[in-house]
């Protein structure tokens, strides 16, 4: 269609000024389609079984700490759990975030409230999947972001629903222990 709209033009447009606007066209267009590519979808169920912790929590700090060679900045970030939903934590823990001032990273203000999807990393914690992994809630009590028409019900269940899995792998026999040999020299 693009191709089209340009052929119409180019009676009236030089060869020189058709070919760097065919390009500029192409360049956009390429580059809007590649950024789109780095931010990935992920399930609710595959965030949950990526994550040691997942809490509701309220933002109290957030300070850029360090610049990294590729310009990036590290950012921590203080939280304090409003509602813990899976994990070792309680209502009131802080806990310590880091995140990096890329585009597909969370992106966190001080204030919010947002349900945080995290992975435990040393003495701090990282979000999962980057912007998909935080899930910022409204003065109403909606999820916006990613999470946009979820509820904390919804992965309330689905968290149950995959820890029934895991037990459950945990104590059925391995399907394939049958067709197996073990041979001992």
């Amino acid at each position: 269609m693009v191709i089209r709209m340009f052929n119409l033009k180019k009676s009236i447009l030089s060869p020189k000024l058709y070919l760097i606007a065919t390009l500029l066209v192409t360049f956009f267009f390429g580059t809007i389609s590649s950024l789109n590519a780095m931010i990935k979808d992920i399930s609710l169920d595959e965030l949950i079984r990526r994550s040691d912790t997942i809490a509701v929590v309220d933002v109290l700090a957030v300070k850029a700490v360090e610049t990294l060679p590729s310009g990036a900045r590290v950012i921590a970030n203080l939280v304090s759990i409003n509602q813990p939903l899976m994990g070792d934590t309680a209502i009131g823990d802080r806990l310590k975030i880091k995140t990096r001032g890329i585009e597909d990273n969370a992106r966190l203000k001080k204030g919010m409230k947002t349900l945080l999807f995290l992975r435990k990393v040393e003495n701090y914690y990282e979000v999962v999947a980057g912007i998909a992994g935080s899930w910022p809630i409204t003065e109403e009590g909606k999820i916006v972001g990613y999470g946009t028409g979820k509820t904390i019900s919804e992965v309330e269940k689905a968290i149950e629903k995959i820890k029934a899995e895991k037990e459950s792998n945990k104590t059925s026999p391995n399907k394939n222990s049958s067709d197996s040999i073990v041979i001992s020299i």
